[in-house]
């Protein structure tokens, strides 16, 4: 199926074992694009993977940490992680959402 309707789709956890981030994603076989929300003060834990992510704030802020920099971000801003960095994230607004970019993990 080449169409989707983000708000028709089911918005599951994306990472139940590191991750607050819920939201819908689309997976191809080469990339893999999330529209995904986070309550205040939850997010990410440190983690890295293979894969490069990009992720573009819409609403609210992201206090993000890729290896030893940390910077906040709101909307319009993008964070680029490179594989196997190590990042976290923590949404600093209730309605944080943001889109995250990322090739999709084979």
């Amino acid at each position: 199926m080449p169409f989707f309707k983000l708000n028709e789709m089911r918005e599951p956890v994306v990472a139940p074992g590191y991750s607050t981030a819920y939201g819908p994603t689309i997976t191809g076989r080469e990339l893999e694009i999330g529209y995904y929300t986070e309550p205040k003060g939850t997010g990410a834990r440190p983690h890295a993977h293979p894969t490069e992510q990009i992720i573009l704030v819409l609403a609210g802020r992201l206090r993000m940490r890729i290896d030893d920099e940390v910077r906040e971000i709101g909307p319009g801003e993008v964070a680029l992680i490179l594989g196997n960095q190590d990042h976290e994230q923590q949404a600093l607004e209730d309605g944080t959402r943001f889109v995250s970019f990322k090739t999709a993990t084979p």
